[in-house]
């Protein structure tokens, strides 16, 4: 769905940058599709099995108005896969926030925070709602085969 659109990132001004938006917040994967894709095969899993699978990846799910979404843990410094090295991890594996996030040199000027802008679509929001719609399903898909077993 989002493949596509994801690609704002801009490796060399983000390492001039030093990573503000990080240390501001983890994005998230807006696209449960993509993040199926890169961490499971493309395997769809229940929220239950997310959460056994989640600890292993460094991951967990945050909640969005009562929707789970899984992202990178965060810390008083920000995002927990942030570290003096710059993202833990590989930039396909990033979240798409993290990945669609338009960057702004004016950034650069400020001693502090991030004028870089988020497109139409990634915002949390969106995310929230592409998660839903995935959890909503997948309940589905989970009770039209435990009714087809019986």
């Amino acid at each position: 769905m989002m493949k596509e659109k994801i690609g704002s990132l801009d490796l060399a001004l983000c390492r001039v940058c030093g990573g503000r938006c990080c240390t501001g917040s983890p994005g998230i994967w807006v696209d449960p599709e993509r993040f199926f894709d890169l961490f499971f095969g493309g395997d769809h899993l229940t929220l239950d099995q997310l959460r056994e699978q989640l600890p292993a990846l460094g991951l967990r799910l945050w909640t969005i108005r009562g929707v789970p979404i899984p992202a990178p843990g965060s810390r008083s410094s920000g995002c927990a896969s942030f570290g003096g090295e710059g993202c833990e991890f590989t930039v396909t594996e990033r979240p798409c926030q993290c990945l669609g996030l338009i960057p702004n040199k004016e950034t650069l000027n400020l001693d502090k925070g991030c004028l870089c802008k988020m497109p139409v679509g990634f915002s949390r929001e969106d995310g929230r709602l592409r998660w839903e719609i995935y959890w909503q399903t997948i309940n589905l898909e989970e009770h039209e085969r435990v009714t087809i077993d019986q």
